[in-house]
């Protein structure tokens, strides 16, 4: 029996920012992103809206000049893996060293160096963007 979810697959994620313009500028400058749609929105006038499109990835950025303040910032990766909330999105490379070592070149700081995980497959490593959201690279495990 079909399900009307049989065919579901992910559309995009979406961050809320204070920096709107900043973040724009980050992830096309960090991570090759580019401008896909900007809008606004006639009942909500203090938003501003993009789809960055990030490598075949959309990323919706929100930006409000009445942000609440949101989840906290994770000074570690344990703190962010008990914090609720969407934790981190992921994007998969061929190298998550090649990939970490870019990012470096690019001013960003690899917030947890990369490390194979047998038990799941992958090599995996992790840096921040301009506002904290984390981001992971995924791969292929080192030795294999």
């Amino acid at each position: 029996m079909n399900s009307a979810l049989d065919y579901m697959s992910i559309d995009h994620i979406m961050i809320c920012v204070p920096n709107y313009e900043e973040t724009l500028q980050w992830y096309q400058e960090k991570l090759d992103a580019t401008i896909e749609k900007e809008w606004l929105v006639d009942e909500l006038p203090d938003l501003k809206l993009a789809y960055l499109n990030i490598h075949g990835f959309r990323l919706e950025v929100v930006a409000s000049t009445q942000a609440q303040k949101g989840m906290p910032i994770a000074s570690d990766f344990g703190e962010s893996l008990r914090t609720t909330g969407i934790g981190h999105f992921c994007f998969r490379v061929d190298d998550v060293d090649a990939a970490l070592a870019e990012m470096n070149q690019r001013d960003v700081p690899t917030f947890v160096k990369a490390a194979d995980y047998p038990n799941v497959g992958h090599r995996v490593g992790f840096v921040k963007d301009i506002n904290g959201n984390i981001i992971e690279f995924a791969g292929p495990l080192k030795g294999i």
